[in-house]
């Protein structure tokens, strides 16, 4: 079992300092004023179980390679607490703590289980309040932007994608040093500097960290309705990037919105043909002008019913051949390096063109309890896909029951489908 000691216990004096800040009550008879020192603790303990059905293909031959846990226990808590000094400063720490127990079964034989623990925290940042409209942050933190669902072209500072979002789904900061200025409630200016790198691996397999910057500025209409943003950023020995997203209402409860950013070259791994083969590496004719875009349309009833559908262009994927001839140079190759490069090739889809459907419905019966949300992705490169649904119900003021499942399909080693043919997970959320 391995467990990160002085995180764990970095967590904890943490917490034992912040509980020693907690003002002391009032005594009767005298007056309330705004304390010098206000502080909040919440949390989350989260119990789950979960089964996966591993792909099986010749790059992982009955989960021999990929050794993908057949059946998981774990239980985790997140804890949120916030510092308020005075009207300026504010401190936001968020440690989490995570067990679990991985049954790993390879081809017909019984499970092996194998337990782990960890302990980290995933934002812990300081907020200045300097003026009324300007402000800087600097710390772990996750910060993002933009209108769409599937993925947020012009944040190229994180890599986040929305397919399996549920209540275990987790951002974790990134080192940050932000600059936020406002004009009234129409203009807003933010600058980020990318600092240090977290224990988190690379974007792309086998990169050095490297300091980046990026700012963007957004204009809201009066009402809200409408707003649009630039961005432009730079990371060190890399291109630079530009990009912007907008979103605007349309009658009828749509909105229709877009996302894109462009960037001369590529980080990720591409296949490169040689006298001996196809393999993984960084390839020269990947340097042209390629974009990430997306468009969606969104259509919304009240709070309680969202529907949309979007389409992301990523001309730094792989073409269908490409994604064929990758897979080949990771079976000829038979190396661990060769898999990592597959598995993890610095692109937050493989394909070139996809889709997303998602439909969410809130408070529904019973007794407006139950939120459920269904989304479908497809590629249109390698003709795969994947289906997502997840439900929670609130079964109490302080306790949520999920059920989550994820079902791809598509031929094997395809985008969707290499690395598991069906997965599910259920289990309890307790507030506190």
């Amino acid at each position: 079992m391995s467990v990160r000691p002085s995180l764990r216990i970095a967590c904890a004096w943490a917490l034992a300092w912040l509980a020693t800040l907690a003002p002391a009550p009032a005594r009767a008879g005298q007056e309330s004023a705004a304390p010098a020192l206000a502080t909040r603790i919440d949390g989350q303990l989260i119990a789950a179980a979960g089964a996966v059905r591993p792909a099986d293909h010749a790059l992982n031959p009955g989960n021999a390679i990929f050794r993908l846990p057949r059946h998981t226990l774990l239980g985790e808590v997140r804890l949120d607490a916030r510092v308020g000094v005075g009207r300026r400063w504010q401190i936001v720490l968020r440690p989490r703590g995570r067990s679990s127990l991985d049954g790993i079964a390879v081809g017909g034989g019984s499970a092996e289980w194998r337990g782990d623990s960890m302990a980290e925290m995933t934002e812990a940042y300081v907020n200045w309040q300097a003026l009324d409209a300007a402000s800087v942050t600097y710390g772990l933190q996750n910060f993002q932007w933009g209108p769409a669902e599937l993925i947020a072209p012009s944040n190229r500072l994180f890599h986040v994608t929305g397919v399996f979002r549920d209540p275990l789904f987790l951002v974790r900061g990134r080192h940050l040093l932000r600059v936020n200025l406002t004009a009234g409630r129409q203009w807003s200016l933010v600058a980020l500097a990318e600092l240090g790198a977290t224990s988190e691996a690379p974007f792309r397999a086998g990169a050095r960290f490297r300091r980046a910057v990026q700012s963007k500025i957004e204009y809201a209409s009066p009402s809200g309705g409408a707003y649009a943003g630039l961005t432009a950023g730079a990371r060190g020995g890399e291109p630079p990037w530009a990009g912007g997203y907008a979103s605007v209402e349309l009658p009828a409860g749509l909105a229709a919105y877009a996302d894109a950013s462009v960037q001369r070259g590529s980080q990720a791994w591409y296949p490169v043909d040689t006298p001996g083969g196809p393999v993984l590496a960084a390839s020269d004719r990947h340097q042209g002008m390629r974009a990430l875009a997306l468009a969606g349309l969104r259509y919304t009833h009240s709070a309680a019913f969202d529907a949309r559908l979007e389409m992301l262009h990523n001309a730094s994927g792989y073409t269908r051949a490409q994604g064929e001839a990758a897979a080949r140079a990771v079976a000829q190759a038979g190396s661990p390096d060769a898999l990592e490069r597959w598995l993890d090739p610095g692109l937050e889809f493989l394909g070139r063109d996809l889709a997303l459907v998602s439909v969410s419905g809130r408070d529904l019966p019973p007794a407006d309890r139950l939120d459920v949300q269904a989304r479908y992705v497809r590629s249109f490169t390698d003709r795969s896909g994947t289906a997502f649904v997840t439900a929670s119900l609130e079964t109490g003021d302080a306790v949520i029951l999920f059920a989550s499942a994820m079902v791809p399909h598509g031929r094997d080693r395809a985008e969707f489908t290499r690395l598991a043919r069906a997965a599910a997970v259920a289990g309890l959320v307790w507030s506190f």
